[in-house]
């Protein structure tokens, strides 16, 4: 009894000291990201390398605890070649791909003042979308869609400039299980789709 009854305090004074608020360092963070969203795996028969862009918010309890979410959007990786009728005539349809994470994030501590290392993971919703010429031949930005829930891991590396702003990159591996229509090159079956993502950091915190 004597056991369990230390084990359940030394628990609980971890918890506290792990979700206690840390009031010298800044709370909220916030960075846009670009790089390149990068399919793996079967992925590569059907999904191409593209240009990816970001917008992260996260929330950091003390110096080793953070929660975030945002979302991700590549561009053109399904590879619509589908035609669309505008007011300004034939124009090439498009696509593209969502990924909203949300994750929790742990410091790595670090005797070097300017440099951060953390990493992390949790849950992500993906949605493919096409723009494309609908039924009734007028214009449809999300002519046919696709998505689903999955998984998603990152590492981060940053360099603080000053106090408030930094720069860094992060490498993130996600994976989910898609359905729903065709887009572009996509087949309209259940996939399993995993994406290796690079992306260049520039963000602030207060």
């Amino acid at each position: 009894m004597r056991k369990i009854i230390l084990l359940t305090i030394f628990c609980t004074l971890v918890s506290t000291a792990a979700f206690s608020q840390d009031n010298e360092i800044p709370h909220n963070d916030v960075n846009f990201s670009v790089g390149a969203g990068v399919p793996t795996g079967s992925d590569t028969s059907y999904l191409t390398n593209a240009p990816m862009i970001a917008l992260m918010y996260g929330y950091r309890f003390n110096r080793f605890i953070q929660a975030e979410s945002g979302f991700q959007m590549a561009f053109g990786a399904a590879n619509n070649q589908n035609a669309e009728e505008s007011e300004f005539g034939t124009v090439q349809g498009g696509d593209h791909e969502l990924m909203f994470p949300f994750s929790g994030r742990f410091y790595v501590p670090l005797p070097l003042e300017k440099w951060q290392l953390s990493l992390g993971g949790g849950g992500a919703y993906l949605h493919y979308a096409e723009t494309a010429v609908n039924a009734q031949g007028s214009p449809c930005f999300t002519c046919t869609t696709r998505g689903g829930w999955g998984t998603q891991g990152f590492l981060t590396i940053r360099y603080l400039i000053g106090d408030n702003f930094y720069v860094g990159t992060t490498a993130q591996v996600v994976s989910a299980h898609i359905n729903g229509d065709a887009v572009g090159n996509v087949p309209a079956i259940s996939t399993t789709d995993q994406w290796t993502n690079v992306l260049f950091n520039l963000g602030f915190r207060f």
